[in-house]
């Protein structure tokens, strides 16, 4: 870090700690205690604590679903402009602009107020008001957070919760909101801290009616005109009060001291939300549960041997086998492709960056649309925009696996390979022991209690190999599984894959030769958006295309 960096920082401390300095010094000690212990003081304080609490939880039910759509759409354009501009309008108005607004709307004669007073009801200079006033100027600080958090974060964890069974709300609670604990827990404590200190859109909506709306601030400014001791006493608690707040968030677990302590300990940052994830930090083990010595694996991990992996017999399915048949348009993309897979087939899929491969297993999993044609699956439909008929990615049985293991890093390794048994409606016990006996199947036996980033990549990406079979799915999809692993590795995890995929459709993309003589049944070459070659593997080896195929097999 640069030096004038660290003495920018020092004078910005300076610059905030001598009001705060000037304000102690102006304090009465002999009677601060009986100041800030009146009856005037306990009532204002009280109330500001219950509006404050009631206004930030109401910002957290209408502020997460806001920040969601402004960060991922989902709306058009022009109506995400307008929602992006009502919300930042409060930070921009003086708060008792925002005031005079909520008293035109929710006051006695008010657009509002006037239709619902013949009921009885009355909103204006109430606590009700003091919690919409607070809500108002508050919650833009909550939305904000949340929404530069979700724009800086890809979709890929939640569109691997999608394929492993979560409906968008599940995927929602489970996935989205604990990894961005962090972000959630800064925006609701500026929320708080924002909503506390409000006073001028309280004053004007609400009044200062003590005990009814007289917050905190409202009673300084009232003593200020009084009792000038006073006044300074109560800042003084009010300061005291905000530091409080500010203090036990920073410190909390997943707050930015607790990450900043993580990153130093080399251990990640957890939520602890899901009650699936039971977790004992572990040391890292090296990438040797799979070996061809025995005595080189980890005393936690279970040794398996090439020669084993051979002899293990490929794990059941739920049904027998079922056939592929797809043509997907996606106009946008210039991506008209038919593909077939037999029943129990591996086909893999070639062609040159950008010839659209990942975006036809994007489309056959349902993560991307099609514009026309169709995708069936044994006897289902899963998607066929002429008849209006798309089954939901969590709905469709298929598991997608991808040259990121993309294990969710806020649970453990039990708890991810769990994850689709959980969403399938298995209880957390059942669920957990057959991600064991997953675990131990691909050689990652005794790392169930290890968080993703306590493992080698080879291990990561075993368990990510567990947590797709585990779900027992009808299709499997492997995009490019084995890229970012070394040379070491991949051959390993190719052999894994090799002996659990037995009698599984599956639609493997690869670069590596070496994928296709292991894993592949047929081969299809795509260029440009384009089938130019669908051929068996010995036909293919023996005839490639021209052009990128030909290049593929060496020749």
């Amino acid at each position: 870090m640069p030096g004038w960096v660290r003495w920018a920082g020092a004078l910005l401390a300076a610059l905030l700690a001598l009001p705060l300095a000037g304000l102690l010094s102006q304090v009465d000690w002999a009677e601060f205690w009986a100041l800030i212990t009146s009856r005037s003081a306990f009532v204002s304080l009280e109330l500001s604590l219950r509006s404050s609490l009631a206004a930030t939880i109401c910002s957290l039910i209408i502020g997460v679903p806001v920040a969601l759509v402004l960060a991922r759409g989902g709306i058009p354009d022009v109506v995400l402009k307008v929602v992006r501009t009502l919300v930042l309008l409060p930070l921009v108005l003086p708060p008792v602009v925002g005031g005079i607004a909520l008293i035109a709307t929710f006051g006695r004669r008010g657009l509002v107020g006037s239709l619902v007073l013949p009921f009885g009801v009355e909103i204006g200079f109430t606590t009700l008001a003091v919690i919409m006033a607070q809500t108002f100027v508050a919650m833009p600080f909550l939305v904000l957070t949340l929404e530069g958090a979700l724009r800086s974060r890809s979709t890929d964890f939640e569109a691997v919760a999608l394929t492993l069974g979560a409906s968008p709300t599940r995927a929602l609670w489970a996935v989205t909101l604990p990894l961005l604990w962090p972000s959630l827990l800064t925006g609701t404590v500026l929320t708080f801290a924002r909503a506390l200190g409000e006073f001028g859109a309280t004053i004007t909506f609400a009044g200062s009616l003590e005990g009814v709306s007289r917050t905190l601030p409202l009673e300084i400014y009232l003593q200020r005109e009084i009792d000038q001791r006073a006044a300074v006493a109560l800042s003084i608690l009010l300061v005291i009060v905000a530091t409080v707040i500010v203090a036990i968030a920073y410190q909390a677990p997943g707050g930015p001291a607790a990450n900043r302590r993580d990153r130093r300990l080399g251990a990640p940052a957890r939520s602890g939300l899901d009650e699936a994830s039971t977790t004992a930090p572990a040391a890292v083990v090296p990438d040797r549960a799979i070996t061809v010595r025995d005595d080189a694996a980890p005393h936690d991990a279970v040794p398996v041997s090439p020669a084993r992996l051979s002899d293990t017999k490929p794990s059941a399915t739920p049904t027998d086998p079922v056939p592929l048949d797809a043509h997907i348009v996606l106009t946008e993309r210039d991506i008209d492709v038919r593909l077939r897979a037999a029943a129990g087939e591996t086909v893999a899929v070639i062609g040159p960056n950008g010839a659209g491969k990942s975006s036809v297993i994007d489309a056959i999993s349902g993560l991307l649309d099609l514009d026309a044609g169709k995708i069936q699956l044994g006897d289902t439909v899963l998607d066929h925009p002429d008849a209006r008929v798309r089954v939901p990615a969590q709905r469709r049985g298929i598991a997608r696996l991808g040259q990121n293991p993309l294990l969710f890093p806020h649970l453990d390794l039990g708890a991810n390979v769990a994850f689709g048994q959980r969403m399938a409606g298995k209880s957390r016990r059942e669920a957990l022991a057959a991600a064991t006996t997953w675990l131990i199947r691909t050689g990652s036996g005794g790392l169930d209690r290890r968080l993703p980033r306590e493992v080698s990549g080879g291990q990561a990406q075993r368990a990510a190999i567990a947590r797709a079979l585990a779900t027992s799915p009808r299709l499997c999809l492997w995009d490019e599984p084995f890229a970012a692993l070394d040379v070491e590795s991949a051959p390993r995890q190719r052999e894994l894959l090799a002996a659990h995929s037995r009698g599984r459709t599956a639609v493997l993309i690869t670069h590596d030769l070496a994928d296709v003589r292991a894993l592949a049944d047929r081969v299809v070459v795509i260029e440009a958006g384009r089938v130019v070659q669908d051929a068996p593997v010995v036909e293919f080896l023996a005839a490639p295309a021209p052009g990128f195929a030909a290049s593929f097999v060496g020749t």
